[in-house]
């Protein structure tokens, strides 16, 4: 019965993801490329140049203070280690401890069948 609901949650979750990922290809796509003369090497050498006049207030303020708040070259990186670091810390921490769990979880199986066998 255990491999039986097994295989129907990992099937649940396949369908689940396949319907995800048709879904999503079927959307439009957000970037279009309407402001292709922008070089991407220029923007990052000097953000203060960037163009934001059709730009949200977050996304002006992230290519703009980049730089000046948090002396990253990359605004992903700045983002996710400067701005969101105690979230990139707790989601870190959540990840080892699943990974924790689960060897626990496996090691303690394998030691019941070991002893079961002797």
């Amino acid at each position: 019965m255990k491999k039986f609901l097994t295989w129907v949650c990992l099937a649940i979750f396949l369908f689940a993801g396949v319907y995800a990922a048709v879904t999503m290809a079927a959307m439009p796509r957000t970037y279009e490329g309407q402001n292709a003369a922008v070089s991407v090497y220029e923007l990052q050498q000097d953000p203060s140049s960037y163009d934001d006049s059709s730009a949200d207030g977050a996304a002006a303020a992230i290519v703009q203070q980049d730089l000046e708040k948090a002396h990253a070259v990359n605004d992903v990186t700045s983002i996710v280690f400067d701005f969101r670091g105690y979230d990139t810390m707790g989601e870190a921490f959540i990840l080892i401890t699943a990974v924790a769990g689960t060897m626990v979880i496996l090691f303690n199986k394998k030691e019941k069948k070991e002893e079961e066998q002797k």
